[in-house]
């Protein structure tokens, strides 16, 4: 029971953005990360590693720093890679296997991890959006030589003051405000109108000129300018013009107002959720903040109370697998943050080109208004 509660466990998680761009090369590789205080990094050759297997994905573990380690390392471990299924999470694949890592064999894996027809199914959630997401679940059993704890926690502690640095630098992030209305189509009439309708749909065009992104005013503007644009009396030579040359294009305005609002509606929901995910990287970064201060705390609990060492070391341990989990854990958000930056930035042009061809209709709405307000 006491070696087992000795395992050291993580998790990382590789969000691979723009994977067609990568697929074309023999292989590449993750970001080194740390699990029980030694570096990993993932191998993937797009398409395949070896010879008669060209139609698979191989994915590989490797020992990020085995050069750099002394003679005789080895680290019994047993991983599993999952390729996520980014739809539903239920298709997701997983394989696992348990090795023993050395100077000689540094790199475990799966030559045949997945066919690439499987992978590229569109069906299979495994590419969304030019992206794949791969996990490892790494289990240590044995370390040699070990791996100091003073060594992790200095790690950890780096990284994280990097970290911090991030959000002094950002802010909190700040976007305009947009406005977004919706708008309906309606027929219009063609029955010549009485003076009484005419007088009524005058009214109306004041009422519904006063306030361009009234939701209810574009029926009560629709029906106004097919009325008056069948009036016979009651209206000058320039009403008559306006009222003729706004009508024949209302089809167009509306697409305009319509489009605007879609596009600005998507701007708003990229900026909500690109705060959502600013908003879980600084509860990492403060979860961070408590792990380092409880850590602090079990230190100086170690240097008084001798007795207690065996115990307050397993919670040392655990607390410093905690913190590279998050550690692997913000990785991820980081990655997913930039992401979500480009497609917030795409909606942001989007929104600036409405807004430049809605000026137009806007320019029809002014010439309008001059002639009855």
């Amino acid at each position: 029971m006491e070696e087992e509660q000795q395992l050291r466990s993580g998790k990382y998680t590789w969000v691979i953005d723009s994977f067609s761009e990568k697929k074309n090369k023999p292989k590449f590789f993750s970001d080194a990360f740390t699990v029980g205080g030694c570096k990993w990094r993932i191998v993937i050759y797009p398409k395949g590693n070896g010879v008669g297997i060209p139609d698979h994905l191989s994915m590989f573990l490797e020992v990020a720093d085995a050069a750099t380690l002394p003679d005789g390392w080895c680290r019994d471990a047993k991983f599993a890679f999952t390729l996520v299924d980014q739809d539903s999470k239920v298709g997701s694949t997983t394989k696992s296997w348990r090795n023993k890592f050395t100077a000689e064999s540094s790199r475990w894996g799966f030559m045949q991890f997945m066919r690439l027809t499987k992978l590229h199914d569109n069906t299979k959630g495994y590419v969304v959006h030019d992206a794949v997401v791969v996990e490892v679940e790494i289990t240590l059993h044995e370390v040699v030589p070990l791996v100091e704890l003073a060594t992790q926690v200095n790690t950890l502690g780096t990284y994280f003051s990097r970290f911090s640095d991030y959000f002094t630098t950002t802010g909190t992030p700040h976007l305009e405000e947009g406005s977004a209305s919706n708008r309906q189509t309606i027929d219009l009439a063609s029955d010549a109108p009485s003076s009484d309708d005419i007088e009524k749909a005058k009214r109306s065009l004041k009422e519904c000129l006063s306030d361009l992104f009234k939701l209810n005013m574009k029926d009560r503007l629709s029906s106004a300018l097919s009325i008056l644009s069948h009036a016979r009396a009651g209206l000058s030579t320039d009403q008559k013009r306006s009222i003729k040359k706004f009508k024949a294009n209302f089809d167009d305005f509306v697409c305009d107002f319509l489009n605007f609002e879609q596009d600005n509606s998507d701007f708003e929901l990229q900026k909500i959720t690109r705060d959502h995910i600013y908003s879980a990287m600084k509860r990492n970064h403060e979860t961070h903040l408590s792990h380092q201060q409880l850590f602090d705390s079990i230190t100086m609990e170690k240097e008084e109370l001798n007795k207690r060492l065996k115990e307050l070391s397993f919670r040392e341990t655990k607390l410093v697998d905690d913190w590279e989990t998050l550690m692997n854990e913000s990785e991820e958000v980081k990655s997913r943050y930039a992401i979500q930056e480009r497609m917030l930035a795409q909606a942001e042009e989007k929104k600036k080109i409405a807004e430049e061809r809605m000026s137009r209709s806007t320019s029809a709405w002014s010439s309008l208004k001059e002639q009855f307000l």
